[in-house]
């Protein structure tokens, strides 16, 4: 392996791709949105009964519960009876949605401003570098700054060296 090729391959990108962002999204999204009932019918049901309203190894009856629009199945008999109507878990319900969508907004927007196409924290403009170095430094020291595209060609190597 040359030299030159071993300098290209430091400054490759090693990023995520655009699509691999989208699966992750999208599989948050729905492990959210699922989660989303459960999480308020548990808090309903601390607030109501003093215990969290989980269906501790019934989760598929839970959910069957939800698809025909009744929470409580699933929970000990107690527990559902003390839970507030189901018109009211559902409005509950579609609050924490709305949350969880906001908070999910803003994650996504700090994650594209910290990783997203054009971010470029701690990467001088070169503009900048010129206002900073001045440019014949600039252009002297081109070789050092970015070896990839401006690396000598036929240079001495000390003796021993590869």
């Amino acid at each position: 392996m040359s030299m030159e090729r071993s300098r290209r391959s430091r400054f490759t990108n090693v990023a995520p791709t655009a699509g691999e962002f989208t699966v992750a999204v999208l599989l948050a999204g729905v492990f959210f949105f699922l989660i989303t009932p459960l999480v308020v019918q548990a808090i309903a049901g601390w607030a109501t009964s003093g215990t969290l309203a989980l269906p501790n190894g019934h989760l598929l009856e839970a959910y069957g519960g939800l698809l025909r629009g009744r929470f409580g199945v699933g929970l000990a008999d107690g527990v559902a009876d003390a839970l507030p109507s189901d018109a009211v878990m559902w409005m509950l319900t579609l609050l924490g949605e709305v949350l969880v969508l906001g908070a999910a907004v803003v994650l996504g927007m700090w994650m594209r401003d910290l990783t997203g196409t054009g971010s470029r924290h701690g990467l001088a403009t070169p503009t900048q570098a010129a206002q900073a170095l001045g440019l014949p430094r600039l252009r002297k020291s081109a070789a050092v700054i970015r070896p990839d595209l401006y690396a000598r060609t036929g240079r001495r190597t000390p003796v021993g060296s590869k």
